[in-house]
């Protein structure tokens, strides 16, 4: 046995092995979260690294990943979650490398085979029964044939369709870079169609503006076990089973963008496929052919046929947009000369930021430069905390800071009189503060949902990547917008590295306000 067979064989061994200790520690009830932090953290790396060294799937490392994850207790479930979700998947994905795709769907199909055998997961298994889908083997089968779709593109098809189901990607940035221009060739190519957008109660705060798209909300919960995510895909079915329900097949069709509803593509949801389109956006295009909204339209012009001009677009609230054009209307009446929204939010993923130093000193920057600031909170406890730090950090310089909340915000008869601050603090949904971010001058933030936001509001945009971000993905997750969109990014890390980094995302955001064409209105 040569030394390469040795190693690859060592380190399955080694996988048994460890895969074994876990079941011994669960059948005597000694588990603990440290314990499945180790074997999960550990499951997912050595995958990954086993596949790049070998090119093999380490099965016994999906298997300890999936009897991790769908544990009942949650504190010992939720590494599982974290080592699947962002650390293999996101890895896998963000990676926008063919053979990671296929990676991922070998993966995740031993995953949901595993999940459909649980002793609870009896209505998992009989909906994929329903499908006539019996293996593991089936699920790949039928995702390879996905990529066999046969496009729409004559005239007389095309009229025939009188309802179009869009699928949500989850995330809102994803929603507004991708799903958002989907809806949009919808329109152009079905415009005697109705149009109905599948997904989070959310998406009425991003895109509720537009009275000629119907949302059906769907929920994608990420609370729970892993079985517990897969079985958001049941509901779905029935969702789409009603929204088809009296239509022959060439009445309707459905447009998945690689959505986490169904798992990239892994599930099934309509029994007639040759009405689903699937855009597999982390395999379509090559490098250098641009940002996803580009990739996209790409894909979309050669589905459907036509050379639209499609730009990514909000739809909001005419409430949420009142309200904030008030608002900022008033700083600007008491002497703010330049608005900028800001964002340090991250969805989560801490690989995304930089240090609380460098956001002080950024946000410090544009303070003393005589910007008024309007600070987004954030999502979750560890943004909220941060952010709060960061406000009373501002506070103790001596500036004035108004804080705003949804009760205070949603009549303009209501809104605190601002008087002539220097930063303002939201707290509340994406849709108000998104409309607050399209009555400022500029926005800053890192790689989230809000700098797609800005774009596609035509806000000049300063987007902010970290040295963790890839050339591909940098290159597939820049916002596009009709407006100005300058983009830092960092090669190094390191203090001293962060130092000069901020510097050059100062020059970029000087750049933007010499270009300022006059107060937003």
């Amino acid at each position: 046995m040569n030394r390469a067979a040795g190693d690859k064989a060592a380190i399955e061994q080694e996988m048994a092995d460890r895969l074994a200790q876990f079941r011994a520690l669960r059948a005597r009830g000694a588990l603990c979260t440290e314990a499945t932090e180790q074997f999960a953290a550990e499951a997912a790396s050595s995958f990954l690294s086993h596949y790049r060294k070998h090119g093999e799937i380490l099965r016994d490392a999906i298997t300890l990943l999936a009897e991790i994850a769908t544990l009942e207790e949650p504190c010992l479930s939720q590494p599982g979650q974290q080592a699947t979700f962002p650390m293999l998947v996101e890895t896998l994905s963000d990676s926008f490398d063919p053979r990671d795709c296929s990676l991922y769907d070998r993966a995740f199909a031993q995953m949901i085979h595993f999940c459909r055998q649980l002793p609870a997961a009896a209505d998992l298994d009989a909906g994929l029964q329903r499908f006539g889908i019996e293996t593991e083997q089936d699920l790949l089968v039928r995702k390879a044939r996905l990529r066999e779709q046969k496009p729409l593109l004559k005239a007389e098809a095309q009229r025939n369709v009188r309802k179009v189901l869009v699928l949500s990607r989850v995330t809102l940035g994803a929603d507004v870079a991708i799903t958002n221009v989907i809806l949009g060739k919808m329109r152009q190519t079905f415009p005697q169609a109705e149009r109905v957008l599948l997904g989070s109660p959310k998406l009425h705060e991003l895109f509720g503006g537009d009275g000629s798209l119907r949302i059906r909300e769907v929920r994608y919960e990420t609370d729970g076990t892993l079985l517990d995510r897969l079985r958001n895909w049941l509901p779905l079915v029935e969702t789409v089973e009603e929204e088809t329900r009296g239509l022959r097949p060439e009445e309707y069709l459905l447009v998945d963008p690689d959505s986490r509803l169904l798992q990239l593509g892994l599930l099934p949801v309509l029994r007639d496929e040759t009405r689903y389109f699937f855009l597999e956006s982390r395999r379509f295009g090559e490098p250098g052919q641009g940002a996803l909204s580009q990739i996209t339209l790409r894909w979309l012009q050669e589905t459907f046929s036509g050379q639209d001009q499609i730009f990514p677009s909000v739809h909001l609230r005419e409430t949420d947009r009142e309200v904030a054009q008030e608002f900022c209307g008033r700083l600007r009446d008491n002497g703010s000369e330049f608005l900028v929204a800001v964002s340090f939010g991250v969805g989560g993923n801490p690989k995304k930021r930089f240090s609380d130093s460098f956001e002080e000193r950024l946000v410090s920057h544009l303070l003393q430069e005589g910007s008024t600031v309007l600070l987004d909170k954030g999502f979750g406890g560890e943004e909220i905390e941060r952010a709060s730090r960061l406000v009373e950090k501002v506070k103790a310089g001596g500036y004035k800071v108004v804080e705003l909340q949804p009760p205070t915000f949603s009549d303009k008869d209501r809104l605190p009189l601002p008087g002539s601050c220097q930063m303002v603090v939201w707290e509340g949904g994406i849709g108000a503060w998104s409309a607050l971010v399209g009555a400022s001058d500029e926005y800053v933030g890192y790689d989230s949902a809000g700098q797609h936001i800005a774009a596609a509001l035509g806000v000049p945009t300063l987007d902010i990547f970290t040295e963790t971000a890839s050339p591909i993905f940098r290159e597939r997750w820049r916002p596009a917008g009709k407006g100005i969109v300058k983009v830092a990014e960092q090669a190094l890390s390191g203090r001293a590295q962060e130092d000069s980094f901020l510097s050059e995302v100062l020059v970029l955001h000087e750049e933007i306000k010499a270009q300022r064409p006059g107060p937003r209105k």
